[in-house]
């Protein structure tokens, strides 16, 4: 793959907001796949878990929907902001529990 291929295939900000192809909401539900896989992994053994959002840079929205999507689920989330000043990036280690 070229770079220009890799720019060519990557959504605009347009596409990913919500309703616009469904693009935020693919992307808010391919997460919540992967905690919940991860959740699964661990859930014999402890009540909580942290899953880091590294890839997500700087789109709270997406993060904020993931969050509240969990809390509706019953699961305890916080989520600690991570940046660096140099990059201009900002993201996200969610702490999530389930134990009552």
């Amino acid at each position: 793959m070229t770079a220009e291929e890799a720019r060519n295939s990557r959504y605009s900000t347009e596409d990913e907001k919500p309703g616009h192809h469904n693009t935020f909401n693919l992307l808010v539900f391919d997460y919540l796949n992967d905690i919940e896989r991860k959740i699964r992994q661990v859930m014999r053994y402890t009540d909580a878990t942290v899953y880091s959002l590294k890839d997500l840079c700087n789109r709270k929205d997406i993060v904020d929907e993931i969050m509240r999507l969990l809390d509706e689920a019953g699961f305890k989330v916080v989520a600690e902001a991570n940046c660096n000043i140099e990059l201009d990036m900002e993201w996200y280690d969610l702490f999530i529990t389930w134990k009552k």
